[in-house]
């Protein structure tokens, strides 16, 4: 297999089908949101930006509050996916232990990086949001569900060629990972990490441990000590 080409693809939740002016109403509260935050969103400005008339709202979402709980659903879900598409991609053309550590590697280099911060603070503020919305909640869930479910069919492939550790609970692997780029929100905010080496080769080590069979473990520890 030749060099893997990480692009930056993304599990688009707009593929969902959705009437053209609910989707625009939607994409329309969420620039604004990202623009000057949730509690300073205008209905007439979403109104404005989406050509839509005044009681597109009420038709399509019920109410102002189910519109933006509905854009902050919508909000994480495209950030929690961006690169979904090509993660599982990239992933099913890995043959060899070797290819798999260094897929890891390039993936934390990547996610786990500065340049990806705005989305992880994306992601724990629609968290933060849900926690008393139980309807926002239950959306946020239910999304999460099949990412997971997506996530895990390429290693449980990987699994059937004998790369990955055949007892791994792919799903678990699926769940824990996307929380170990989540947490690199933690380091984010200290100036004192200037550089996400080290945090970096921390996790490629704490995922191989998971990964790979225990041989293929020990071997790739002894190389990179």
């Amino acid at each position: 297999m030749g060099e893997i080409v990480v692009t930056e693809q993304h599990w688009d939740t707009r593929s969902v089908r959705r009437h053209p002016t609910k989707q625009a109403l939607l994409d329309a509260t969420i620039a604004d949101m990202e623009a000057t935050g949730e509690a300073s969103i205008r209905v007439v400005n979403v109104l404005k930006e989406a050509g839509a008339s005044n009681g597109s709202i009420a038709y399509h979402f019920g109410s102002r509050e189910a519109l933006i709980q509905e854009a902050i659903a919508e909000r994480y879900l495209r950030a929690v996916s961006l690169g979904l598409d090509a993660f599982s991609s990239n992933i099913r053309q890995i043959s060899t232990a070797e290819e798999l550590i260094e897929f890891f590697r390039s993936e934390l280099d990547r996610f786990g990086g500065a340049s990806f911060h705005e989305l992880r603070v994306r992601r724990l503020s629609a968290l933060g949001a849900s926690l008393l919305r139980p309807g926002l909640r239950d959306r946020i869930v239910a999304g999460q569900t099949e990412y997971f479910d997506r996530a895990s069919r390429p290693i449980t492939l990987l699994q059937s060629k004998g790369i990955i550790n055949p007892s791994l609970d792919a799903r678990s692997f699926a769940a824990w990972f996307l929380g170990l780029l989540l947490s690199r929100i933690l380091s984010d905010l200290d100036s004192a990490f200037e550089s996400d080496e080290a945090w970096s080769e921390f996790t490629l080590q704490a995922i191989l441990a998971n990964l790979l069979p225990p041989a293929s473990a020990e071997e790739s520890r002894q190389v990179s000590r």
